[in-house]
């Protein structure tokens, strides 16, 4: 099942940055990520915010970038080893939770 507006986003960069982990401790370069979504929706209280959201001017991409800390384990990485280069973000968009 796939919100679209709330986990859609969440999915993608968590999924982004996992591919690059695993692709510097495998010591090659992450290419893409390809996804089959199922279950995709928006529900009704979330209409005005997806209007506002596909009206919003994207910005350029960020830049993830991981330390050059040696891990042997994937467990050991921290926050501190995430680099978010040209980060850009609009104003906060509420979506309500629904039932």
């Amino acid at each position: 099942s796939q919100d679209v507006p709330l986990g859609t986003p969440f999915n993608i960069s968590s999924y982004a940055l996992l591919l690059e982990i695993i692709a510097k401790m495998v010591n090659m370069v992450p290419d893409e990520i390809i996804c089959n979504l199922g279950d995709c929706h928006i529900y009704l209280n979330h209409i005005d915010g997806v209007k506002e959201q596909i009206n919003r001017k994207p910005y350029e991409l960020p830049i993830v970038k991981l330390s050059d800390r040696v891990v042997n384990d994937i467990s050991e990485y921290t926050l501190d080893d995430i680099i978010l280069e040209n980060y850009q973000s609009h104003p906060k968009i509420y979506f309500p939770l629904s039932n």
